[in-house]
Order: C-alpha cells, then sequence, then structure tokens
C-alpha cells in the first residue's frame, strides 16, 4: 500500500524549535523535514505513520481513531489534527472542532487505498 504523509506544525513565538520537533518525533518517523522561520514541515511513507499506529494500540483508541480518520476523508486524502502538547509527551490526541492551547500537528495522508490505509493503522 502506498501513501504519502505530511505533517505541517507552526512554531509559535513562545515555543522552543526542539520541543516541537520532537512532537512531531514522537508522532512520526518521517523521511524528509523542512524547518522554515515559523514551522516545522515532515514528510515520508506509510512507514512514518508506524509511530502513531504503535501509540494508537498501546493507549487503546484505535476504535475513535478509525471514526475520526473515516469522518476526515475526502476523496483519497485523509486529514486530521493532533494537539501538539500532547504530542510533546507521546500521546495522540486527536483535535477537533477547537484549537489547543499551542495549537495542532496537521496532519495529511494521501493514498489510493483509503479504507485499507484507515484498517492498517486502526488493526486490533
Amino acid at each position: 500500500m502506498k501513501c504519502k504523509i505530511k505533517a505541517r506544525t507552526m512554531v509559535n513565538p513562545t515555543e522552543n524549535l526542539e520541543k516541537v520537533t520532537e512532537a512531531i518525533s514522537n508522532m512520526f518517523d518521517y523521511e524528509d523535514i523542512e524547518i522554515g522561520e515559523n514551522y516545522v514541515i515532515v514528510s515520508g511513507g506509510i512507514e512514518s505513520l508506524q509511530i502513531l499506529k504503535d501509540l494508537l494500540r498501546e493507549r487503546r483508541i484505535r476504535d475513535t481513531a478509525s471514526k475520526i480518520l473515516e469522518k476526515n476523508v475526502s476523496s483519497n486524502i485523509i486529514t486530521f489534527s493532533l494537539s501538539k502538547q500532547a504530542a510533546l509527551v507521546g500521546v495522540p490526541n486527536f483535535v477537533e472542532g477547537y484549537q489547543s492551547p499551542l495549537g495542532e500537528i496537521e496532519v495529511e495522508i494521501e493514498t489510493d487505498e483509503v479504507e485499507t490505509l484507515i484498517q492498517w493503522i486502526t488493526e486490533k
């Protein structure tokens, strides 16, 4: 199964760049990183999702994750947000409808096999 993942977050003036990149690294095993003046973007393939997949299993939130992912599908793209603050301590916390204090990690996954990918990342 092929997919492209991109995760992006803003670096606020009050934040430490190292902590922001650590938060993203706690969720994704990315292949490429782009650091701008006030943002960080990471990208990669399906293997980049392995950490998140393992965390969803460990935290026992696969059913919730599945519902959120399915709800956020548009054509062949899945989008969702994770709390940057929770990610810093290694906790995948999906954000819907409100902004967390430090902002979110905006995630976009492009794949031709949306249902298969959701089943894989949330498999029991």
